[in-house]
């Protein structure tokens, strides 16, 4: 196998084409956390960001590993870069991404951010949890979104706070809630999308527990708590400041974006609906999370 060859197959099965999106996630407790930019300039930051990306990779190749019959009759793509790889090169790679986490979080522990690496190891735990068995539990019903909502959308803005402060800001917390939440709004689109393919295998998740129609109520007003991450984030802009400009786009990009979900529930084919918005879930994720991140930026100078 050529180099070309395998850095494709791997960028594959680490969902790249998502994880570009996945930048905003772990800065925006950064940004968040810290007093100034300069703060932001140092070791412990960067480590921080490389131990997110590298989990976040390591629980793709998993999700991967152990969905590999599921997506050799749905998703051949997937499937078919985890084979030209090689299970064991795969199992390989995941023993591989494993020593560099722990790496990692031992130097934040042996650094004194113990919140930061306790969170770390917890969103890892879900990482797991969420593909491996026996637990698998994305396959259990009412617990399926929880590994990703807490251990994708929560925990990484927690830790990134925590490398600046002792103590969680109330305002912080109500902006990570809303934050898990509108990201989990356009999951939940995906996870429609998937409704017949996953009963097929025997995952259940929440459009077959509450029902394709219901799952897509949820998914807009989880979606439309982007609104209130707007006035939160108006509330820490106390002069005149070119984040302005970037929550305009947030808003656009909320706008934008609530409508598609907004339209897939509206639908009279619902499952079809979601097949047809559900690829556009990175554009949500690009055009909504991006205008955050460049507004704490901001905020900071």
């Amino acid at each position: 196998m050529s180099l070309k060859t395998f850095i494709s197959n791997f960028l594959t099965i680490s969902r790249a084409n998502i994880q570009i999106a996945s930048l905003p996630t772990v800065a925006l407790g950064i940004f968040f956390g810290a007093n100034s930019l300069s703060a932001v300039l140092n070791l412990h930051t960067l480590i921080y960001i490389v131990l997110f990306f590298v989990s976040l990779t390591f629980s793709c190749n998993l999700n991967c590993l152990y969905d590999l019959s599921v997506d050799e009759k749905y998703k051949t793509y997937m499937s078919n870069a985890l084979k030209s790889l090689g299970r064991r090169n795969v199992k390989i790679i995941l023993l591989a991404e494993l020593f560099i986490i722990f790496s990692l979080i031992g130097y934040l522990i042996l650094e004194n951010y113990l919140i930061t690496s306790l969170f770390s190891i917890l969103g890892l735990f879900f990482g797991i949890i969420y593909s491996m068995k026996p637990l698998r539990l994305k396959k259990r019903g009412i617990l399926s979104p929880i590994p990703v909502l807490i251990g994708l959308y929560t925990l990484p803005l927690l830790g990134g706070w925590y490398l600046f402060n002792d103590s969680l800001s109330p305002t912080f917390l109500f902006f990570v809630i809303l934050y898990a939440l509108m990201n989990e709004g356009f999951t939940l689109v995906n996870t429609c999308e998937d409704y017949s393919e996953d009963k097929k295998e025997g995952i259940i998740t929440w459009a077959h527990v509450f029902g394709l129609k219901k799952t897509l109520i949820m998914a807009l007003l989880f979606s439309s708590s982007g609104f209130l991450c707007l006035i939160t984030l108006l509330m820490q802009i106390n002069t005149l400041s070119i984040s302005y400009l970037f929550l305009v786009l947030f808003f656009f990009g909320i706008m934008y974006s609530v409508r598609d979900v907004y339209l897939v529930g509206k639908s009279k084919d619902l499952e079809k609906s979601a097949k047809k918005y559900g690829p556009k879930m990175r554009i949500w994720f690009m055009i909504t999370r991006y205008p955050l991140f460049f507004t704490t930026i901001f905020l900071l100078i």
